[in-house]
């Protein structure tokens, strides 16, 4: 495997409008690596992110074949008014974007780091959300590698009942920086 860039990295957090909770989640991703070596899975550990839970998912991308959630914390699951572990992300996703989604996991699949934002229309104007994808170093026998994924909205205004948004578009702005070395 290529070696990777922390300092990329380190570099593009710096840069990026990261919300609070986006930059608490790089900032521990950054120290579980071991030099220019991406973390593994197993090393996330989930008492050291305890308020980062509800918006946390892990997928396992087959890079320009599929995307199935592994797990999907209770922002994420309300959300979309379901449990998805198990489940493909084309399965709540706007057909027409199918494509569009794939590729943008993907990509950070292919070791780089994702952020998207979304606006949201809400009784008081409009709101953003914003989504931090980072790759893992983990992969299946199969090629397929493991991404996590953090939302930051958390579901406080809903607590009462489940969101309905499905299919959920994808983020209206996402970018993406390489943790690979410029060839």
């Amino acid at each position: 495997m290529t070696a990777m860039r922390r300092d990329l990295a380190m570099n593009a957090f710096a840069k990026l409008s990261l919300s609070p909770m986006n930059i608490r989640l790089a900032q521990y991703w950054l120290s579980l690596w071991d030099s220019d070596r991406l973390p593994f899975r197993a090393q996330l550990s989930p008492a050291r992110m305890k308020d980062l839970l509800p918006g946390i998912g892990i997928f396992e991308v087959r890079a320009g074949e599929s995307s199935r959630c592994r797990l999907a914390g209770t922002a994420i699951q309300r959300a979309l008014g379901r449990e998805i572990a198990g489940a493909d992300w084309r399965a709540y996703t706007p057909r027409h974007q199918h494509a569009e989604r794939l590729e943008r996991n993907s990509i950070i699949a292919k070791n780089a780091i994702g952020i998207g934002t979304r606006c949201n229309s809400t009784a008081d104007g409009v709101s953003s959300t914003q989504e931090l994808q980072l790759p893992f170093a983990d992969q299946t026998e199969d090629g397929a590698r493991l991404i996590l994924f953090h939302l930051d909205w958390r579901p406080e205004s809903i607590l009462g009942g489940i969101a309905s948004i499905e299919p959920v578009p994808i983020a209206d702005r996402f970018d993406t920086v390489s943790l690979l070395p410029s060839q």
